[in-house]
């Protein structure tokens, strides 16, 4: 049990090293939830994250957290806030192989600038 709480100690502070924000910018977190229909074949997860979809330009190894009665994984990560960061997830055996890559999906942190810009109101002089 000691030695499972080291591993996965590791992995989080590896997986918040990995998304930590540029110094003096802040960070939210969020869960991410996803479905593997074959995970007793899975030795890990890859969480991808990038500015724009197939544009990735982080991997992080989330491992292989352990799945809900419904079958559903969760990872908590760390993204820039006020940015919108795109993310997919593969999964990898023992030997590394590894899946094709999920959907995208975008998440917006809470303070992301909105997708659509408002009316733009002119002033007079």
């Amino acid at each position: 049990m000691r030695r499972e709480r080291r591993r996965w100690g590791w992995r989080a502070l590896a997986l918040a090293a990995a998304l930590a924000p540029a110094a003096g910018a802040s960070a939210e977190t969020i869960t991410l939830s996803w479905r593997y229909p074959e995970a007793e074949r899975v030795a890990g997860f890859r969480v991808h994250l990038g500015p724009a979809p197939g544009q990735y330009t982080r991997s992080v190894d989330v491992g292989r957290p352990s799945a809900d009665a419904a079958g559903v994984f969760r990872a908590r990560l760390e993204v820039p806030d006020g940015e919108t960061t795109h993310l997919a997830i593969s999964a990898y055996d023992a030997r590394g192989a590894e899946s094709p890559r999920s959907q995208d999906q975008a998440r917006a942190s809470s303070t992301a600038a909105p997708g659509r810009p408002g009316r733009p109101e002119l002033v007079a002089p």
